[in-house]
């Protein structure tokens, strides 16, 4: 009986766990690239999703925040990224796919630090993960 519970919870488990899997491809637009500059507010390098979290001043003048999402920490540390090399108070420009919704995400293909050249590279601008 016992054994037959667990088996029904992790079933479940593993369902729920792949139905909150998302394309990105579904979030954000294809059809058109985005670069936008800010300063770095907060970076989260982890998995699933590592993001950076920017400020930007829009046209009336007024403080925007941006999320750029790009892969967990494991693929970023094979493209040659490391944890500290992105930090709070960081001039960035981050290139990639705007959220469909309008909001302000975008999904990374490249951020750079102008100041000294640090470039990291994210998704293909053909991915479709």
């Amino acid at each position: 009986m016992v054994r037959n519970l667990l088996a029904v919870l992790i079933g479940l488990l593993g369902t729920t766990s792949l139905q909150a899997h998302h394309s990105f491809v579904s979030q954000y637009d294809v059809e058109t690239v985005t670069e936008v500059a800010g300063t770095v507010t907060e970076v989260w390098y982890q998995n699933p999703h590592s993001r950076v979290y920017f400020e930007t001043t829009n046209e009336q003048g007024a403080k925007e925040l941006w999320e750029a999402e790009t892969y967990p920490r494991n693929i970023l540390d094979r493209r040659g990224w490391k944890h500290d090399d992105l930090r709070v108070g960081d001039e960035v420009v981050v290139t990639g796919r705007r959220a469909k919704d309008g909001s302000n995400r975008l999904q990374i293909f490249t951020i750079v630090r102008p100041a000294d050249g640090w470039e990291g590279v994210g998704y293909e601008a053909d991915s479709i993960d």
